[in-house]
């Protein structure tokens, strides 16, 4: 693994505010997200000045040459030296790439023993609090996120935009992912219709679940899973945005450690749960053959289901989502099937739905099903949805039938055991 190295050169008698400069450097790398960091005391040098420093018994309290060495990702690295670096009022930093050969990562119950901004997505964007809903909206389609941020003009979090906020109070007509594959005609329509309402963002927002950058991993997942939210937004002491922790980032952040590290499997409650101990046995199955109407019925009530032969083997061939569905029927069909999912019915809705007889279930899935066996780990099921970027993975049996359904809410929470 590429990595970088950051060597700081600097003098024991160093100091800010009283404290020893090297201390306040490795509090500050700390909490920029550093895996870690190691100080050693020279036992003679000398630097820019040509002053010779010894550690002999005649200058035990003479300034000695004291280095500070850290590894970690290269963005990481470039990150923590544009913040330490004006610390300095003298001294040498030296920053060069390397290879990481080994990386032991450790762990605190299930999760990696890390700081949140060690995880988090920094740099989040952001929108005003006096922005159009509409606004948010077209922004939101263009990325791939589901919230957006409210912050003021000094960067503290307000509030935020998400999407099940938008939909619930009726200030939009689609969810994003819909949005995505509806066509650009039908989306440049609701997005006007939703301008003409004149909503903004202080109006859409709802309060922001947060955490600070120094809390560590384990502590933000529980918070994150007891709230039953998607994400976390990370704010410094003054209330100013500087990350985002989304479910993903945890997930990920897991696969990663544990791919980087020798830690026996009974320490991971990961490794010794399997999979069938924590799905969902109730999963909504259509075949093949099911004609498409009948699908849209199912996915209103479901919003996914998983497709299985006809016969009686119930081995899984693809899935569906309602984003599948809008993606591969006919685009004049959209609207009405767009209609429908939102659980409104009205004539123009049905005749277009109706076009749609005599196309099946295995015209509009996505095949095939990425399964995962109910005796896999639940490791095996983290890293496989992170690696093949799929929220849901459908549970089969020895016998390749379908069993039940996996999902990363489930995956987190079978992550959360106490060390």
């Amino acid at each position: 693994m590429r990595g970088k190295r950051m060597t700081i050169f600097l003098g024991d008698s160093d100091l800010v505010r009283g404290r020893p400069l090297y201390l306040v450097l490795l509090e500050r790398l700390r909490a920029a997200g550093c895996a870690g960091a190691t100080v050693t005391r020279g036992i003679a040098g000398f630097g820019a000045h040509s002053h010779v420093k010894t550690a002999t018994l005649e200058a035990l309290s003479a300034d000695l040459p004291v280095v500070l060495t850290v590894i970690d990702t290269a963005d990481r690295i470039d990150r923590a030296a544009a913040e330490v670096i004006p610390m300095l009022a003298g001294g040498l930093v030296a920053v060069e790439d390397t290879d990481i050969a080994y990386y032991s990562a450790a762990f605190r119950g299930g999760l990696p023993d890390l700081a949140v901004a060690s995880v988090m997505t920094g740099s989040p964007e952001t929108i005003a609090p006096d922005a159009s809903v509409a606004d948010a909206l077209e922004r939101m389609l263009g990325r791939d996120y589901t919230a957006l941020p409210v912050v003021d003009a000094g960067g503290r979090l307000l509030g935020v935009v998400d999407e099940n906020t938008l939909l619930d109070k009726g200030l939009a007509e689609m969810s994003l992912s819909q949005g995505k594959v509806v066509g650009a005609d039908l989306v440049r329509e609701v997005i006007a219709r939703v301008r003409d309402g004149g909503a903004r963002a202080a109006d859409a927002m709802t309060p922001a679940t947060t955490v600070a950058p120094t809390a560590r991993l384990g502590d933000a997942a529980h918070r994150m899973h007891a709230e039953g939210a998607k994400r976390l937004f990370v704010v410094d002491p003054d209330g100013r945005l500087v990350g985002v922790l989304s479910r993903l980032d945890i997930l990920a952040s897991v696969a990663a450690a544990k791919a980087h590290t020798a830690a026996p499997a009974r320490e991971l409650p990961q490794e010794h749960a399997r999979v069938g101990e924590i799905m969902d046995r109730d999963v909504p199955v259509v075949t093949g053959e099911t004609p498409l109407p009948d699908v849209l019925e199912r996915i209103v009530a479901a919003r996914r289901v998983v497709v299985v032969d006809a016969d009686a083997t119930r081995r899984p061939i693809g899935i569906i989502t309602d984003t599948d569905l809008l993606a591969r029927v006919d685009p004049e069909e959209r609207p009405g099937f767009l209609t429908v999912l939102r659980s409104r019915w009205n004539e123009d809705a049905r005749k277009k739905v109706q076009r749609a007889r005599g196309r099946r279930a295995a015209d509009v899935m996505t095949a095939p099903a990425v399964t995962i066996a109910d005796t896999a780990t639940v490791m095996d099921a983290l890293t496989l949805t992170v690696t093949r970027h799929v929220k849901r993975l459908p549970v089969v049996d020895a016998a390749g039938r379908l069993v039940g359904l996996v999902a990363r809410p489930a995956l987190l929470r079978a992550s959360l055991a106490r060390g």
